[in-house]
């Protein structure tokens, strides 16, 4: 099964789970996985009118005790990219002062935000993309102390190659 029929997948179920309301997408996050020779599997979802959130770990391990994990996460908003990726950051530094963060922008008008927290055990690579919508965001997260030049590579460029496509779900 393709990763965008997962995305799509996850989405109706997230809906049918819950009797809240959660709007169905636009978009659905396409990107290559399969590239990672770790067996990902679902361990949270939730959404509701504000926003979804789909988080992977490895097979065998927890989302209690993760040690790597892969999130999707939609946020249904009309504020620009900057003043959200912006809220973001500041976010990040009120929790972690001492955060290690950096930023690209891309041409497709993407941004690229990673970073380093001590405090929260956590480096991370996620990558902002907006569309009509909302704001739609896939990140990578790993314990510092297990993170390996080789992993950081693979997982930037899943993320950075990650693209929005039409939800597949909005064409029944």
């Amino acid at each position: 099964m393709n990763l965008l029929r997962i995305a799509a997948l996850c989405v109706a179920l997230v809906t049918s789970l819950h009797a809240k309301y959660v709007p169905t997408p636009e978009m659905a996050m396409s990107f290559n996985m399969q590239v990672d020779p770790t067996k990902w599997v679902p361990q949270f979802m939730d959404g509701d009118k504000s926003g979804i959130i789909f988080e992977l770990v490895p097979a065998g391990e927890s989302i209690d005790a993760w040690k790597e994990m892969v999130a999707q996460q939609i946020i249904f908003t009309k504020v620009p990219l900057r003043k959200f990726v912006d809220a973001w950051k500041a976010g990040l530094l009120a929790s972690d002062p001492k955060i290690e963060l950096t930023e690209e922008q891309s041409e497709d008008g993407s941004i690229l935000a990673s970073y380093v927290s001590v405090t929260g055990q956590e480096a991370s690579l996620r990558r902002f993309i907006k569309a009509k919508d909302g704001i739609y965001m896939l990140a990578y997260h790993v314990r510092p102390s297990l993170k390996t030049d080789e992993r950081w590579a693979l997982w930037r460029e899943i993320v950075t190659t990650a693209s929005l496509v039409p939800n597949p779900e909005n064409k029944r």
